[in-house]
């Protein structure tokens, strides 16, 4: 009997003060709980719509490379050869945009500011994706392009632009999953891209305006 109060004494002690402290503080523990499963859910939504972005921006980098693969490789050339021009000229292009956009805000009470402001977004977006998809086939080259000749007449995979595109969407959207890091890569790249969209003319390599020619 004193052997099965020893026992028992002690087991008593220990639950009623794990119950004493679940009963003294359910608020606290149950709002970590609750905060954490929430930050956990915010953190896998967040990861699945990157995931879906970065699926479309895929099917996009493919469709673009397959109808204009010599345009992506001059790009992509023109990146490697000049990078701090082609950034410098991102950023100018960035500010440019906002600006413009500021002014033709102000016009629109005179109904001129809407369209204008329409064919503004256009021009932008298809900079912005022609400009990464420059920035895959130059992310894919630098990491997975062949060095000489006989190192790419060897190679039976990761030859062509398509599968340097296809490996600069794999690894720069392997680092946009980073929670801090990859936004700010991600921007970066965006800026690489725009400038060199702009700086080759979407690959095309001619002036934006024509010369005037003295007889």
């Amino acid at each position: 009997m004193r052997r099965m109060l020893r026992l028992f004494l002690p087991l008593t002690v220990v639950a009623a003060s794990l119950v004493t402290a679940m009963i003294a503080a359910p608020p606290s523990f149950g709002v970590h709980a609750l905060s954490t499963v929430a930050d956990a859910t915010a953190m896998l939504q967040n990861t699945a719509i990157t995931a879906a972005l970065l699926a479309v921006w895929m099917f996009a980098a493919v469709a673009l490379t397959l109808l204009s693969g010599r345009e992506i490789r001059y790009s992509s050339l023109e990146m490697r050869a000049s990078a701090l021009h082609c950034f410098a000229l991102g950023l100018v292009a960035l500010t440019s945009f906002v600006l413009t956009a500021i002014v033709f805000c102000y016009l629109i009470p005179y109904h001129v500011g809407v369209p204008l402001l329409f064919a503004l977004g256009v021009f932008a977006i298809l900079t912005k994706i022609y400009g990464m998809v420059a920035v895959f086939h130059a992310i894919g080259t630098l990491v997975a392009g062949s060095r000489t000749r006989e190192q790419l007449n060897r190679r039976r995979w990761l030859r062509g632009d398509l599968a340097m595109v296809v490996v600069g969407v794999i690894i720069l959207g392997a680092l946009r999953l980073i929670p801090i890091v990859g936004p700010i890569i991600w921007g970066l790249s965006s800026v690489f891209g725009i400038g060199t969209a702009l700086a080759t003319k979407f690959g095309r390599r001619e002036p934006w305006f024509l010369a005037l020619k003295v007889a």
